[in-house]
């Protein structure tokens, strides 16, 4: 067997190791709750975007839903990250946001099943579960790296977005299915059912976490972030950490200009879908699963690493892929090639979004994790304010020069990413 060989065979043996060991942390349990809570928000929100589409014509009325899904997430991230730092159990906050999502899903889904739905109604729903989710999403993050044991942050944090964002697959085509065998209340039920789920799961993670070490989540264990801890004290400022990191800065920047343009994607694929394709809620439903499945294929591949040298280049290669993959995307007819394209712009997503995420909670000490997660959830927030901008242009010109207009961008963010580093390069140099 030659050197190369057997690099590849040491590393996928450590990669088992790993994963064996995460059987004596509290991991399993929160991968289901994970799980089961990405389940349940995914099947709420593309049914809503679709029930959106049916209820107007307008695409602007569609990018408003998926505006008062995501907007929460500005002022609502930052505040969970920051009570997460403050040693609030994040825990807490998880069984909190799953359960008042179960709760407004499923109240919902009594009014659907009343014929009582309206614009006013299902706008109020998507406002009340994108504030959960916004505590979920922050607060889940922020935990992963505290209950691993030593085990290595980067892989095991690339695992776990790669199977959450599996459920980006199963949701979709889950919901598609729902809504074309059954009905509206029948998705928001289950939506509901399965965010019960993931409360019940993290209620017992919390136990676990008690039960195993009452003072573990004041300790780090990765040997980075040990390093990179000890050189900041309590009174430090994030501001500060960021001027001291710019990895994290670069990332924390690639994600601000390329999530909020590149995904509106996301939420005008259902106008795409009805208005150009002339297709129904499964074909919908499967173009995001294809595209979340192979965003989950991706970080599976991350995960083999034990860190990823380098990390924003090989984001800015991804940003620019992921761009070129859109404009693609936009003028492509063909159904097979239709999915072959969502699998590349989901594949090129998730290399992007897996190494960001993973970077944060491996090398972000403990001190500052949860409000560099909350400012990363503010990123995301910014996505349902381009949304509504997408919905205005949609209007006004079309959704093919929408969807091609947020891969060009894409495209310069890389180019402007590229500029920075080799500007930063020569000012070390110097």
């Amino acid at each position: 067997m030659d050197v190369e060989g057997l690099v590849v065979q040491n590393t996928v043996a450590k990669w088992f190791d790993d994963i064996k060991h995460l059987r004596n942390t509290s991991y399993p349990i929160y991968w289901l709750g994970g799980t089961l809570g990405h389940l349940g928000f995914r099947i709420f929100a593309i049914t809503s975007l679709w029930q959106a589409v049916q209820m107007s014509e307008k695409a602007a009325w569609v990018a408003l839903v998926g505006f008062l899904y995501g907007i929460p997430l500005l002022p609502c991230s930052p505040f969970a990250g920051w009570l997460g730092d403050k040693k609030m159990s994040r825990g807490i906050l998880l069984v909190a946001a799953c359960i008042a999502g179960a709760f407004v899903a499923g109240i919902y889904g009594w009014v659907v099943s009343k014929q009582y739905e309206s614009q006013l109604y299902l706008g109020t729903a998507n406002l009340f579960v994108g504030m959960s989710f916004a505590f979920y999403g922050a607060s889940r993050l922020a935990l992963l790296s505290t209950i691993l044991h030593g085990n290595n942050v980067f892989s095991v944090a690339s695992l776990d977005l790669s199977s959450t964002r599996m459920m980006g697959f199963v949701g979709p085509v889950a919901a598609g299915l729902l809504l074309t065998y059954y009905d509206y209340t029948v998705a928001l039920s289950v939506a509901a059912l399965t965010l019960l789920g993931s409360a019940l799961a993290f209620i017992i993670l919390n136990f676990s976490i008690d039960k195993r070490n009452h003072n573990f989540l004041h300790n780090e264990n990765n040997g980075e972030n040990s390093y990179i801890s000890a050189s900041y004290g309590s009174s430090e400022s994030v501001l500060s950490y960021l001027k001291g990191d710019r990895i994290v800065l670069l990332l924390l920047f690639m994600g601000l200009m390329a999530i909020p343009i590149g995904m509106t994607y996301l939420k005008m694929t259902p106008v795409f879908v009805d208005k150009v394709l002339q297709g129904g809620p499964a074909l919908y439903g499967n173009l995001i699963g294809v595209a979340s499945a192979f965003a989950a294929i991706s970080g599976l591949f991350v995960s083999f690493a034990t860190n990823v040298s380098k990390p924003t280049e090989k984001c800015v290669m991804a940003v620019v892929s992921f761009g070129f993959s859109l404009v693609v995307f936009a003028y492509t007819r063909t159904f097979w090639m239709l999915y072959l394209i969502a699998g590349l712009t989901g594949l090129f997503q998730g290399v992007f979004l897996t190494i960001m995420n993973a970077t944060y909670q491996s090398r972000v000490p403990d001190l500052f994790r949860g409000r560099i997660i909350g400012s990363y959830g503010m990123v995301w927030g910014l996505l349902p304010v381009a949304t509504i901008g997408a919905g205005y242009l949609t209007d006004k010109f079309s959704v093919v020069w929408v969807i091609n207009m947020s891969g060009w961008f894409c495209v310069l963010v890389g180019i402007v990413s590229i500029v920075w580093l080799r500007i930063e390069r020569r000012h070390i140099t110097v």
